[in-house]
Order: structure tokens, then C-alpha cells, then sequence
């Protein structure tokens, strides 16, 4: 979202007013013995205002919180000395942490809860306060009766705390209201409420007494709303919980306020402070991993609505054929397209195997390709099959399998697409045909007649072939005209095809040249079924324009063995044979 000069000017603005504001207030409360304070959310408030704007607008926004962290700590603070050091630290911890979470929110949050919270605990709740607190330690330890020791460990506790505490729900606001979304969903607002209330009596009665133990309820109410309620109101919990159990602790009660000191340098409310951040810590990282966790399941569920909602618009509306079936291969869910393929009832098939829409005939290789998508997940099985609809229509039908596993790759069901291509396969048909076929008389075509044989030949059977020539074809033409000569062509395949058996395979091999394949027949009874076709051939008579046209053939009859090509030429040599001895004759192969 882009942002003005303008509105940068007002942010940067108030962002310095906001920093001094908790500057200030941590100086007063939390700082001892003229050390740093062990309270301290001004770089998380700093990080805060960073994350979400544009990298252009930083100079400006960290330029007002470094005068206002020079101004408080020169005035208030550790003093004009140092305060150009702390500043730079302050400012660099900021920044470092805004970087920091921007990165990792932008790479993990929320699908990868371990290493989003790798990145938020280790690089900005411990590196970035280490640095800072390195840096730090010394420049304070040059003030009289300051040591290292207990200025590193002050502010490396209160500063990684703050970060910690105040960076999630800080963020989750600020994002929000810059890129002008609802901080809470509509009707989320009044359980908001009723948890904040909740938290701050539940905090207040665990901080009017001194029993310990009463610590973890609190805590039981943010893994509570981490679980059930929106990421902001969980987030926002330890915020509550600071708010009150801070007061109360500040003031003497709770019990908190009621333990003793561990180290006997420490004032006292500074060690109950810095407890106090210690358990609001544990509370924010406790709750985080499960807000996380959480949204992240938020999000596919969403995903998971959305998808099956366009899924499901898809699916009633696509005339292909959308269905799940569970790993027996029965049908859980089928679109009511399947209606207008099939005829049958969707709610009726839901049960039934999908195996049986296919016809017996091909029922073996729809199951086969089904448990083939189950064996191999990632990789979908395609079945092909003949399906006959309620009303009698026999249709060919293609499925694709896909199998669909669970977050553990266990296989739990296909879910297939079937459409009708009974159109393709009979273009399919009619190409294959065609093919085979001789466009002008209509029966096969040379490459379908040594398809015939080589099967024919390879089978063992006794088999024989004729090729057969008609007698002066090119006078025919030339005397008549070519169109003359394809009616003579189309004549002499009708009359060819009558005459010989109907096992018997009459093909076009040329111009004017045909064969015949005789299956099942020795030389002698090849060589009677050809002079039959010779007798219809002389008997015919072709009516033209020209006047009537009559022709006569020679023939050549071969054995036909396992090598198709070696009887062809035989046949072609006994072929010639009869040419040479003056044709309208038949001759055998030697």
C-alpha cells in the first residue's frame, strides 16, 4: 500500500510521540540505582510501527524515534554522555527486529510454525538484544559505580522480554489498520471483549493474593483463546495480562510481589519486575507455536471452502463427468452430468462399483487401470471402455484415475473424469478405414492386402494368393477416357468381390492390378475359385457413353507361405507368365 509524504510525516510523527511515551514511562518505573531499566518495549513499540510501512519511509520514522530516545535518555536517563550510544543501539534494535520479523513472517508465518518461531526467539528475541546489550554494558560500565555484569544482563532481559511480548499482537494491529483491514472479523467483537474481561479478573484475583500456583491460570486462558479464539484476542491476552498483574505487581500484590530476591544487588521491584516479563514471556511463547498452528489450519480451511466451492460449481456445470471413489472403487460422489452420459441417477450410483458402467467386455480393464492410479499415487491411469446407457445407446467412454492421498501419502480414494469420445472414436474408425481402404472402388487398398497376408502367412494355415491384371486396361483408357476406366475399375471390384468366398480378401494393389487372398485353401481349389471370378469377369458388361465396354483378366496363383513377399513374387512371376502366352489366362507357380 502506497503512503503519502504526508501521512509518512504523520507516522514518523507519531511514532516519536509513542516511543518517548514508553521511553518515558519504563526511565520511571523500572529504572534502579541509576542503571538501565529492566523494563523496556520502546524498540518493540519502534519495530512495530516499521514493520508494515514501505523500506522509503524508515529513514524518517527511525530519524523521529532516535530524537525522541536522544531526549529521554539525555534528560531522564543515563545522561548526555552516552545517550548518542544508546541511541544507536536503540534505533539498531529496532530496526534489526523489524527486518527480522518481516523476513521470516514474509518466508514462514504460518505454514512453517518451527521455523517461524526459530527466527522470532533466537534472531529477535536473543541475537538482537545480545548485541545491543554488548554495546551497551560497556558504555554504562564507564559511569561511576556501574558495572558490566549487571547493566548487560538488565538490558538484555528487559529488552529481548519486550520484544517478545509486545512485537506479535503489536504487529497484527499495525498491519491491519495500514493496509485498512478489520482488526476482527464482524461478530467477533463482543467474544473480544468477553475474553479481555476474562483475563483481567481472572489476572486480577491471581495478583490479589500471594499463593504462586494461581500463576498458571492466566496462562490456561491464553492457550485457551490461542486454540479457539482469533489470532489478535490471543495475542492480545498477555497484553491484559501485563496491564493488570504490571499494576498490582507495582503496587505491592500478587505473588510476584511476595518472593524474594535472588540476587542481593538487585533492588526489589526491579527483580519483580523482571520475573514479571520472564512469566508474560513464557505466556507469549506458549501461546504463539498454537496461534500459529491454528492459522495455519484457518487458511486451508479456507482455501479447502473456496476450492470445493468452485469445485463443486465445476463440477455440476462441465459435461465431463466428475467422481470420487473410494479405494474399493465405489462410488462416493458423482456429478449429475453422469445423468446426461449414462441415464442413471448420480444418488443411485453412490455404492455401486464404478467398474460396473463399463460393459462385461471391458469391465476387467477399468478395474485393472483403477487399482493402477491406487499402486501408483502422482501418476493418473486412463481406461478406455464400451458403456451402454439406460436407454439402450452403446457409447464409448474414457476415465482418468488419479489417486488421492492424505497428509501421511496414504492412498484414500481415486477421484476420476470420464467423458464421452464415442465422436473420436469413430473418426478413429473411419480414418483406420480409410487407411486400408482404395478411395475409388471401394475395397482394401494394397497396404491392408499385405497386412491380411502377413497374418494370414505367419498363422501356419494353408493359404493361397492370385494377382490378378485386366487385360489391355491402358486401350481403355485411351480409346474411352480415364473416367470411362474408373467405372471399369469400380465394375470389375463388385464383380470380383461377388464371385469369390466370403472368407476371401479381394484388394486394389495398383493401377489396374488386384489380388485376391485365399485363406484355408490349397493351390488346386485357389486356382477353381479364380476361374470362377475369371467366367463373372468375361461375362461382364460395362455400360459407358461410349458404348458397351467388356474385359478379360490374367492371373497369377502362388502358395502363400510365412514370407508374404516371396509369394507375392512368385504370383507375379506366374502372373507374367500368363501375359506372355497371351493372356485372359491363369497361371500357377512352379
Amino acid at each position: 500500500m502506497a503512503v503519502s509524504s504526508k501521512a509518512a510525516l504523520r507516522s514518523a510523527m507519531w511514532t516519536g510521540i509513542g516511543f518517548f511515551v514508553s521511553a518515558l514511562l519504563a526511565i520511571h518505573y523500572s529504572r534502579f540505582a541509576g542503571g538501565v531499566a529492566v523494563v523496556w518495549i520502546a524498540n518493540a513499540f519502534l519495530a512495530v510501527r516499521l514493520n508494515p510501512l514501505p523500506l522509503r519511509v524508515w529513514p524518517m520514522t527511525v530519524a523521529a524515534a532516535a530524537l525522541a530516545s536522544l531526549v529521554v535518555t539525555g534528560v531522564f536517563g543515563l545522561g548526555w554522555m552516552i545517550a548518542p550510544g544508546v541511541v544507536a543501539v536503540n534505533m539498531f534494535e529496532g530496526v534489526a527486529a523489524a527486518l527480522i520479523l518481516r523476513r521470516i513472517t514474509q518466508q514462514h508465518w504460518p505454514n512453517d510454525v518451527a521455523e517461524w518461531m526459530a527466527g522470532y526467539v533466537l534472531g529477535i528475541g536473543l541475537l538482537v538484544p545480545a548485541i545491543g546489550s554488548l554495546v551497551i554494558g560497556g558504555l554504562v560500565s564507564l559511569l561511576p559505580g556501574e558495572t558490566f555484569a549487571t547493566n548487560f544482563v538488565n538490558w538484555l532481559i528487559g529488552h529481548a522480554l519486550g520484544l517478545l511480548i509486545v512485537l506479535p499482537a503489536g504487529s497484527w494491529i499495525c498491519i491491519s489498520i495500514h493496509h485498512r483491514e478489520r482488526l476482527l472479523p464482524r461478530g467477533q467483537w463482543s467474544q473480544a471483549a468477553l475474553m479481555l474481561a476474562a483475563m483481567a479478573v481472572l489476572a486480577f484475583f491471581t495478583f490479589l493474593q500471594p499463593a504462586r500456583p494461581l500463576l498458571l491460570l492466566p496462562l490456561l486462558l491464553v492457550v485457551f483463546a490461542a486454540i479457539w479464539a482469533n489470532p489478535l484476542v490471543a495475542l492480545g491476552l498477555p497484553s491484559m495480562l501485563a496491564l493488570v498483574g504490571g499494576l498490582m505487581t507495582l503496587y505491592g500484590y500478587g505473588p510476584i510481589a511476595a518472593m524474594e530476591p535472588n540476587n542481593g544487588d538487585m533492588p526489589l521491584l526491579a527483580s519483580h519486575l523482571q520475573f514479571l516479563q520472564i512469566y508474560l514471556g513464557l505466556n507469549v511463547i506458549c501461546a504463539l507455536p498454537i496461534v500459529a498452528e491454528q492459522e495455519r489450519r484457518r487458511r486451508r480451511l479456507n482455501a479447502l471452502v473456496h476450492s470445493e466451492a468452485r469445485y463443486r460449481l465445476l463440477s455440476d456445470h462441465v459435461s465431463d463427468v466428475i467422481m470420487h471413489l473410494g479405494r474399493n472403487g465405489e462410488v462416493q460422489y458423482a456429478s449429475p452430468s453422469i445423468t446426461q452420459l449414462t441415464g442413471r441417477d448420480p444418488d443411485r450410483l453412490v455404492g455401486t462399483p464404478f467398474a460396473s458402467l463399463a460393459d462385461d467386455a471391458w469391465r476387467d480393464a477399468v478395474a485393472q487401470a483403477s487399482r493402477a492410479a491406487i499402486e501408483s499415487p502422482g501418476f493418473p491411469k486412463a481406461a478406455e471402455f464400451r458403456s451402454t446407457t439406460t436407454t439402450g445407446i452403446s457409447r464409448w467412454l474414457e476415465t482418468h484415475f488419479r489417486a488421492v492421498q492424505d497428509e501421511e501419502d496414504r492412498v484414500t480414494g481415486l477421484v476420476c473424469v470420464t467423458r464421452d469420445i464415442s465422436e473420436r472414436k469413430q473418426i478413429e474408425e473411419d480414418l483406420s478405414r480409410a487407411a486400408l481402404t482404395d478411395p475409388l472402388t471401394g475395397i482394401p487398398n494394397r497396404r491392408a492386402f499385405f497386412e491380411a497376408a502377413a497374418a494370414i502367412g505367419e498363422s501356419g494355415v494353408p493359404a493361397a494368393l492370385a494377382v490378378i491384371d485386366i487385360d489391355f486396361f491402358k486401350k481403355v483408357n485411351d480409346r474411352f477416357g480415364h473416367a470411362v476406366g474408373d467405372r471399369v475399375l469400380c465394375a470389375f471390384a463388385e464383380a470380383a468381390a461377388k464371385a469369390v468366398r466370403s472368407t476371401d480378401f479381394v484388394a486394389r494393389i495398383g493401377g489396374e492390378e488386384f489380388a485376391v487372398l485365399l485363406p484355408e485353401t490349397e493351390l488346386l481349389h485357389a486356382e477353381k475359385v479364380c476361374e470362377r471370378l475369371a467366367r463373372a469377369v468375361n461375362a461382364l458388361a460395362v455400360d459407358t457413353p461410349q458404348g458397351v465396354v467388356r474385359i478379360t483378366i490374367s492371373a497369377g496363383i502362388a502358395a502363400l507361405t510365412d514370407d508374404a513377399d516371396l509369394a507375392m513374387a512368385a504370383a507375379d512371376s506366374a502372373l507374367y507368365r500368363a501375359k506372355s502366352e497371351g493372356r485372359a489366362r491363369l497361371r500357377v507357380a512352379a
